[in-house]
This record gives structure tokens, sequence and C-alpha cells, in this order.
């Protein structure tokens, strides 16, 4: 296989014929389909089809077209690494972030990235946890803010922060709970507002995870959301109480729209760290926004700007930049909120 074949491939699918990607390609129609043909021969499968209308992919073709797109990133990787002086940060780095953490940490991410380190392109995607997972360990993405459920073979996890799930409910709820601490079973006897299981790694799987280990049954569920804005949305609505992060919520219990409810147990509690791959290298530009996204995620914490959030220092980051200095990303400090529902 040749390279240019991964790019001649994608430029189909997503042009959807050959005759479009000619045309952005540069390159003759005919040269396309040999390619294309000498491809599929040395793969030993079909990955389009081909009709009047345009191309499509099989189901081969979808899964090449994922993997093009990791090792094509990888290249652009070693080229701009090669190019660049022995300790330049430049470069370009893609950086993932669940819902249940982007609404926390994506700006303050962007702006110390722009004011420390100007010369790196930074890619920011708020994904679901379903799909962040497989996009890491295909190289599409270069760090992701995770929770330690991937696998310790392909990845490598650093802890970051500690944050304890609460019970959130609307005011006007029927039978509203009195203010104060709730048990397991109280929050629990009413279906919850959840994301769905394929895409709640960071907050529901963990919060099953826990009522298993503690002997109880799955809760409830009256609706799946997997978007934590209608998530929060539905909850202040009356829809159904939820559990999550009070990090996701600060702003509707602050202003009475929501109220929480810490949980009567030590396990309801997730822990969010940086995940790198085990196996590609990282360049100077990588190693530096991971370090400094482990940073910011502990200032938010240590600051108060993050409610119900923990930094934790056991472990070094991944990646420590040597000889750097954060003192221009540093973030607004105070003393650190406590959560008093």
């Amino acid at each position: 296989m040749e390279l240019r074949q991964f790019r001649y491939f994608i430029a189909i699918a997503d042009g959807g014929s050959f005759s479009r990607a000619a045309q952005l390609l540069h390159v003759a129609q005919s040269a396309l389909s040999k390619q294309m043909a000498e491809l599929e021969a040395e793969l030993e499968t079909q990955l389009l089809l081909r009709s009047r209308t345009g191309v499509a992919m099989t189901e081969a073709g979808g899964v090449f077209y994922e993997r093009a797109q990791g090792v094509l990133k990888q290249v652009g990787d070693v080229r701009a690494a090669v190019h660049s002086a022995a300790h330049a940060v430049t470069g370009s780095v893609v950086v993932a972030l669940p819902q249940s953490v982007s609404p926390l940490i994506a700006l303050p991410i962007i702006e110390a990235a722009a004011r420390r380190y100007p010369d790196v392109v930074l890619h920011l995607n708020e994904e679901l946890t379903g799909n962040m997972a497989d996009q890491l360990l295909r190289g599409r993405i270069d760090v992701a803010v995770f929770s330690p459920t991937l696998p310790k073979e392909d990845v490598a996890f650093t802890p970051v922060i500690e944050e304890d799930f609460v019970l959130l409910e609307s005011p006007r709820c029927a039978n509203p709970r009195p203010p104060g601490e709730v048990s397991l079973d109280e929050a629990t006897e009413r279906a919850l507002v959840w994301p769905a299981r394929t895409h709640g790694h960071c907050t529901r799987g963990l919060v099953e995870a826990a009522l298993e280990a503690d002997g109880r049954t799955p809760a409830r569920v009256v609706a799946e959301i997997n978007s934590v804005p209608t998530l929060r949305a539905a909850v202040e609505a009356g829809l159904g109480p939820t559990i999550m992060p009070l990090g996701l919520a600060q702003r509707e219990v602050s202003e009475g729209r929501l109220v929480a409810h810490r949980l009567a147990s030590p396990l309801m509690q997730r822990v969010l760290g940086l995940c790198v791959s085990a196996h590609l290298p990282a360049s100077h530009a990588k190693r530096a926004i991971v370090a400094l996204i482990g940073q910011v995620m502990r200032e938010l914490a240590e600051s108060g700007q993050w409610q119900g959030a923990r930094p934790i220092r056991t472990r070094p980051l991944p990646f420590p930049p040597s000889g750097s200095t954060w003192a221009s990303s540093r973030l607004p400090s105070s003393r650190a909120a406590s959560f008093r529902p």
C-alpha cells in the first residue's frame, strides 16, 4: 500500500464520486480508478460500491477509512516533528473531551494553550464517550480526558481529578426531597434521566458499577439522553432526577433551578485523567499540551471554579515537558468552594 492510495480513498469516500475526488486532487479519474483497483486487489476485498450516481463504502471500506485517517494523521505528525527544531513546540494536537467534561474545561484549555503555545494548532473535539475510545486507539486523536476504563495494554492513563456524584432534581418535581444527604436507596427510588450505556462511560457506567459493587440492582431509567444540556433541561422540567457530578450543573444549582443532594456512599465517585496511546510516539507539542491540560484541570479544581472536584497528585503526567513553566497559563487563584447542599 502507498500513502497516496490512503489520500485518494479518503477523497473519494468524502466526495462520493471519483469525478469529484479527481477535481479536488487534480488527478486524472482513470488514475484514481487504477489506484483503487490495485488497493482492493492487495487487500483482497471490495472497499467501494460503484454506481451511476456515485460510490459508497462497503463495511470493509468503512474500516479502512477510519484507519487511513489515523495513518495520515500520524504521518503528518512525523513530518512536523522532523522539520521542527529539536525542542520547538509546534504542530497540531487533537484533544477529545467527553460531553460530561467539555463545558467545564474546554474554554480554559483553549485560552491557556493560545497563551502558552501560540505555534501549536489545537483541535478540540467534544465527543460521545463511545466514539472517543475507538478514535484514541486508532490514532485519530492525541489525548483524551477519560475515566480509567480503557485497555491498559493500549492506553497510558494518568489520574488528574476526582469528583463526587450527586443526585440532581428539579425543585418543582412532585414530593421534592428536603435539603441534605440522601441514601442510595433514596437516590434510585425514582426512574432516572441518563445517557445511554454506550455513551455514558464517564457518568452512567461508573454509577452503575458502583451500585453493582454495593450489591444493588441497576436504577430504573425514564429516558436516555446523550446530550448534557438537554439532559439537564429534562431534569429541570421535572421529567426525572439524574445522578452526575456537581460541576456539570453548578450554575443551575447556584441559581436554584436544580437541587443537588450529596450521596451517602464513598463509591459514588469518578476519576478523570489523561489518556494517550501507549504505542504511538509523542511530539514535543503533544507532550506540552498533555501537561498543560493536566495543569488546567488541577487549577480549576483548586480555585473552586470546578465545584465538587479534587486534584490528584499521586502520579506524574505521562509527558512532562522539560524546563517548562506554567506562569503564563495559570488561572485565577481563590480558595476552593465547598459544596453544602
